[in-house]
């Protein structure tokens, strides 16, 4: 998976034909595909920045974390590097990320200000960044330069006699903007705008449901199908026993918040007529069309245009192109 500057692989084979080291005759290395399992950040002039590729890699290899939170970790530090590479002049000749091994804690936070203004140092508009990802990405220094350049884990050099963030957090006290759930009448003109079956269906069930957008992809025609057959449960109004069907069913969701990559498995409740129409889509021929390409107990319940799973990008694009519609 490659995105922007940032590499990361799972066992996949990595071609070493082309590499600029050939140009080097004294160096012996390897021209065929070799297999690679790791993550890998570059600076724009496609060199390796060290000191953050060598803690993701201690992340996702000991720590057992995502690729994806390795991903993101290596993006915040890569904008940071960029920061004082180009617009402090005691940085601009740093070698790759060497920046990180004598940057201030002063320094950090003027990176903060500087994200929060809407011009730059020349007095041209750029994009405010928002005080929730300045946070997020204040956690993500405060872990990198605390537990690995100055505290370093074992088998690993101590690089940083000071702890920047020896005192806490550097981004202030700002306050993160306030999450406003949807209500039911946005959600209902979002399904009337939709041109087509499967994205009402989507909508519908994760409004109804709660789930993630990354959660999504778990869902499986099988558990819809499953949640279709459950069993009525028997109330005892009197000496006689009535089966009064709930209009509601308990689902289970394989969340993605577990720790160590593990799956967390966690309950919540959908409507009937909400598990009915997906039912009643997954029986639809486009979607007997795609599902073909899946294994049986294995095909998603909801497929897109192209008969892919849903991801967590796909699914806010559908979300806020139905919105401007």
């Amino acid at each position: 998976m490659e995105i922007g500057l940032i590499k990361v692989t799972k066992g996949e084979d990595l071609d070493l034909s082309e590499s600029l080291v050939h140009e080097h005759d004294e160096i012996d290395y390897p021209t065929k595909k070799i297999r690679t399992s790791g993550v890998a950040v570059f600076n724009k002039n496609m060199e390796v920045l060290t000191l953050i590729t060598s803690w993701l890699n201690y992340l996702v290899k000991s720590k057992s974390y995502s690729f994806e939170t390795a991903r993101l970790y290596g993006c915040n530090l890569r904008y940071l590097v960029e920061y004082l590479t180009s617009k402090k002049e005691e940085y601009i000749y740093s070698e790759r990320d060497t920046c990180l091994l004598t940057v201030h804690a002063t320094t950090i936070q003027q990176y903060y200000d500087y994200l929060r203004q809407d011009t730059d140092e020349t007095g041209n508009k750029k994009t405010i960044v928002s005080s929730r990802t300045i946070k997020n990405r204040d956690a993500c220094y405060a872990h990198f330069f605390s537990n690995f350049l100055y505290n370093a884990p074992a088998g690993y050099k101590c690089l940083r006699d000071d702890d920047p963030y020896e005192n806490g957090s550097l981004a202030g006290g700002n306050k993160t903007s306030i999450i406003v759930p949807a209500k039911f009448e946005d959600v209902e003109a979002l399904i009337r705008v939709a041109k087509h079956e499967r994205e009402k269906c989507l909508i519908q069930f994760m409004y109804d449901s709660g789930i993630r957008r990354a959660e999504v992809s778990t869902i499986t025609q099988e558990q819809i199908l499953a949640a279709s057959r459950a069993e009525r449960r028997s109330i005892i109004i009197d000496e006689n026993t009535y089966k009064l069907p709930s209009p509601y069913i308990i689902f289970n969701i394989s969340g993605n918040k577990g720790r160590n990559r593990e799956v967390k498995l966690r309950r919540t409740i959908i409507s009937k007529e909400t598990i009915n129409r997906v039912q009643k889509y997954n029986s639809s021929l486009e979607f007997r069309l795609h599902k073909r390409k899946f294994i049986k107990d294995q095909v998603p319940a909801f497929l897109n245009t192209n008969g892919e799973p849903y991801n967590p990008s796909s699914v806010s694009k559908l979300i806020t192109r139905l919105s401007k519609r």
